[in-house]
């Protein structure tokens, strides 16, 4: 079993890797810090979430913990990705900008947990990240 029970995420070695690039195609996951080790993490997260959160991760590990604007900048690129998950197409129909928002959302905070458990060098990003997802009241209202 690729996925722990009750569990969206799991780990996979490099002998397993042709399975388990198939399971992911066929079930939605995402690969996840590819590379840095010989074990590389998956999700399962709804598919039109995968390249918003990829390119929103991407954005996010740019950025360095310590500088005047850090958190500043983080609450900036979620809300510009939070507006862009906002505005797309709705599955289903009938479906309104919140729930995308809230589904998107919880999409990433799968993925920044799952950075804070396994990538150590942007840990305090990954931190910072949730602490504002999961805050509302200390992100910028604008």
């Amino acid at each position: 079993m690729l996925f722990p029970p009750g569990e969206a995420a799991g780990v996979i070695d490099e002998r397993t890797r042709t399975a388990a690039t198939r399971f992911a195609r066929d079930h939605g996951c995402r690969f996840l810090f590819e590379g840095q080790s010989s074990k590389s993490t998956f999700l399962k997260l709804p598919g039109r979430w995968h390249e918003l959160i990829g390119n929103l991760c991407t954005d996010l590990g740019r950025e360095t913990p310590g500088t005047e604007d850090f958190r500043i900048n983080i609450d900036h690129k979620i809300s510009e990705a939070e507006a862009r998950a906002s505005q797309s197409e709705a599955i289903p129909f009938g479906e309104t900008p919140e729930q995308r928002k809230r589904e998107f959302q919880e999409a990433l905070r799968k993925i920044l947990r799952e950075g804070q458990d396994r990538d150590s060098s942007n840990k305090k990003v990954w931190t910072e990240a949730l602490h504002l997802l999961d805050n509302p009241r200390v992100r910028d209202p604008s």
